[in-house]
């Protein structure tokens, strides 16, 4: 990789926080020009994220059942033909509930004892619990022959124990793609793998009973999930988006109908931004099961009673978010190269305030709320740190714990806070000694503003959807004058500006305006985008960064 950094922070137009440097990383030493070739643009764009099989990138096969669900889907329907009672306990996540839609979904309609659990975030807590699936069973009045759990249970060994001390002729099957801790010694088969969403995993086998299971949830349930969109992964989410396009269930439609997605142009933004925080919503604030409840909707009317609710939700968590941001980030200290914060916060909305926080800081972050008898947390954690690793240095303090190298969750009682954030204290003030807070923008390459063409927009959207794994193209421009600027949007806080009769958006960066003026000379990082407006097509550029050229 080259190498060339440009400081934003010592540019008086960027406005970073004082700990924060950033730097522009070019991927490439190509100058993109008019003359340009689309293959020369996709060799390069390709070059840039190792892609070496362009092929079936850019033609992704439709995706491979793998890993093998022989075992699992065998078990399965020993109690399918017996017509034994099944339960299937998902996670109140997007994952867990696509996971669970899918798998209930195709198996129902084979057995009418086939139950879904979604657990509530605070009743149930973090992860698999014991007392969860008896309370169920009690409340059901019956005894379930096969529990499968989809989106936990790697680490719940112990809770599958006590299930099995009381009913040893039970069978555990777990569809999970969590780290392990340690080999599962109480179930019966395990599909697992780190390497996708525990959705696709569902899907996979689902399969084996329905052959046309839901693929569209599947890609929903990985996108919201951040799962790297390379390989087998993205041919669920190529294929998956033309399935919910096609097809999409009436609870998909309603929300999608609710939240602005357009089917026509359904994307990879539409999964993770519009449709993923409307499901994750309710399980925040409310009860989780309102969100299976429109995945598996049959009527329209019954879509959109649970999409007009979950929207509901998805409001006040936005303003819940906001107002519990604030007070995090007025309360960190970042001396020992991490962010830690506890205190009365919404449960629902502590792995929000410590992913803003990390993205803000480039430091791991762990946010607990104390509102209940146990505390509960959540962590985001940047690329030199596996965040699951190092808590289970210190797994004797909490109550549960489990999650990914990049997000973990867990609970906790509250003597043994202050005991935790001086262990990690202790232990980042010294792993990270010489690691500097910083911001990176990986560039593919330069190019000049007319190359900024729909012909070349449509060529790089051949590698999309983009995502994880494979970024959206960023392009640097340099020396482009101000033509004109405006400021957009209902609050004024978009920025549009022509550059030498081409339109640039930076949204959110009505800021930026107060040290910028027509005339002015500046440097972009930009992406391109195509805008139509009243029947008519043209290109423009989404702005990332602006650099002011002094005169």
């Amino acid at each position: 990789m080259i190498r060339n950094k440009v400081i934003l922070s010592d540019l008086p137009s960027i406005a970073y926080n004082s700990l924060m440097q950033a730097s522009l990383n070019f991927l490439s030493k190509t100058t993109i020009t008019r003359q340009s070739s689309a293959e020369s643009i996709i060799k390069l764009l390709l070059k840039n994220r190792h892609i070496t099989n362009s092929k079936n990138f850019l033609n992704p096969p439709y995706p491979e059942a793998f890993p093998s669900p022989n075992k699992a889907s065998k078990l399965i329907k020993k109690f399918l033909d017996s017509q034994g009672n099944i339960l299937i306990y998902g996670d109140y996540d997007v994952d867990g509930l696509t996971s669970t839609a899918i798998l209930w979904q195709s198996l129902y309609p084979l057995s009418k004892n086939v139950f879904p659990f979604i657990p509530h975030r605070e009743k149930d807590g973090y992860g698999f619990k014991s007392k969860s699936f008896f309370r169920i069973e009690s409340e059901k009045n019956l005894k379930f022959d096969l529990l499968i759990t989809v989106d936990n249970g790697i680490v719940a060994d112990s809770e599958f124990a006590k299930i099995k001390a009381k009913n040893p002729d039970i069978k555990i099957v777990v569809v999970d793609h969590h780290l392990p801790s340690k080999k599962l010694l109480h179930v019966d088969a395990i599909l697992h793998s780190v390497n996708t969403s525990a959705s696709v995993l569902a899907w996979i086998l689902a399969r084996e009973f329905t052959p046309d299971a839901d693929l569209g949830l599947a890609a929903l349930g990985l996108v919201a999930d951040c799962q790297p969109i390379v390989e087998n992964n993205r041919s669920v989410v190529v294929h998956g988006l033309v399935d919910m396009q096609k097809k999409p269930s009436p609870g998909i439609k309603k929300l999608m109908d609710i939240s602005g997605a357009k089917n026509e142009t359904l994307s990879v933004y539409d999964l993770g931004f519009l449709l993923g925080p409307r499901l994750n919503a309710a399980g925040r604030l409310s009860d989780p099961t309102d969100s299976l409840r429109l995945l598996c909707s049959q009527t329209s009317s019954q879509a959109t009673k649970y999409a007009s609710l979950l929207n509901t939700h998805n409001r006040k968590r936005q303003e819940l978010q906001k107002e519990s941001l604030d007070i995090a980030d007025k309360n960190i200290d970042l001396k020992n190269k991490i962010v830690f914060v506890a205190d009365d916060f919404n449960p629902g909305v502590i792995g929000l305030i410590a992913g803003r926080l990390t993205e803000k800081y480039s430091l791991p972050s762990v946010i607990i709320s104390t509102k209940d008898d146990v505390a509960k947390g959540s962590c985001r954690s940047i690329p030199e740190v596996n965040i699951i690793e190092v808590l289970r240095k210190y797994s004797p303090l909490f109550v549960d714990l489990g999650g990914h190298p990049g997000a973990a969750g867990f609970s906790i009682l509250e003597k043994n806070i202050k005991k935790l954030q001086k262990k990690l204290n202790t232990y980042f003030s010294k792993k990270l000694t010489s690691y500097i807070p910083q911001k990176e923008i990986n560039i593919d390459s330069k190019m000049e503003l007319s190359a900024v063409t729909l012909k070349n927009i449509t060529t790089i959207d051949r590698l999309s959807p983009f995502g994880i794994g494979n970024p959206q193209p960023l392009f640097y421009f340099e020396s482009l004058k101000i033509n004109s600027l405006k400021l957009l949007g209902q609050n004024k806080d978009h920025l549009k500006l022509n550059l030498d009769g081409v339109d640039a958006i930076a949204f959110k960066k009505a800021e930026l305006s107060k040290n910028l003026k027509i005339g002015d000379s500046i440097n972009l990082v930009a992406q391109l985008s195509a805008n139509t407006w009243n029947g008519r097509t043209t290109p423009q550029l989404i702005v990332k960064e602006i650099i002011k050229n002094d005169k």
